[in-house]
Formats: C-alpha cells, structure tokens, sequence
C-alpha cells in the first residue's frame, strides 16, 4: 500500500506518504510527530468530526447548529446523521447542552453549538 495525503494535524499541510501493510505502517512527509499518528490513524480507522443542523420547532428559527462531542468514524457517519436527521428540538437551549447521548452508541453526545428559545 502506498498513500499520499495532506496531515491536518497542525497548521503546516505536510505532504505525508504512508506505506506499508496494517501491521508495519511507515509514515514520511511530517515536520512534526502528530504527522506521524494522523497517517496511521486515517489509514487504519479514520476519523472525523460532524458538525450539522437540527429542526426546531420555531418557525423564525427552524435549524439549530450543532455537533457531536468528539470524532467518530469515519464509517459511521452516515448512520449518525439518520438518528439526527429524525430529530425535532422542541425546547428551549443553550449552547453546550446535550441534544442526544451517546449517538449510535459511538461515545459522542450530540450538543448545541447555538441556543434556541422555544418560547419565541
């Protein structure tokens, strides 16, 4: 096997080359040692954060943003985002608080990056 990808580790975009098999993987390319776990990380369960939106029940605010806690697999997105899409915000929040626990039974809580008053 033998990968090219840009590390998102750190600010600098290293060009990262990982070679190698499941158990011996090398990694080149990085200017620091994150370089070295984000390639081996995308390459054996890659990882990511999911950021969203979520009805409400206001009409002047339909959509909520929101987010889950921490990064998920890739792989499991897609099964996230359908518990979410079938969710309705019916009352009143703050950024910070927990719309769903544990989504999809992942570790990640889904929570409010934004507030929403019910009441208005």
């Amino acid at each position: 096997m033998n990968r090219t990808m840009t590390c998102i580790a750190c600010p600098r975009g290293c060009l990262l080359t990982v070679t190698g098999s499941n158990d011996n993987l090398e990694v080149s390319g990085y200017q620091c040692p994150r370089g070295i776990d984000y390639g081996r990380q995308e390459i054996l369960l890659p990882l990511r954060m999911l950021t969203t939106t979520v009805r409400t029940m206001s009409v002047e605010s339909p959509r909520l943003p929101v987010r889950l806690s921490t990064e998920v697999s890739k792989t499991r997105i897609f099964e996230c985002m359908s518990v979410i899409n079938h969710f309705t915000l019916n009352r009143s929040v703050k950024a910070g608080d927990v719309l769903i626990e544990d989504v999809c039974a992942t570790g990640a809580d889904l929570i409010a990056t934004g507030g929403f008053d019910n009441e208005g």
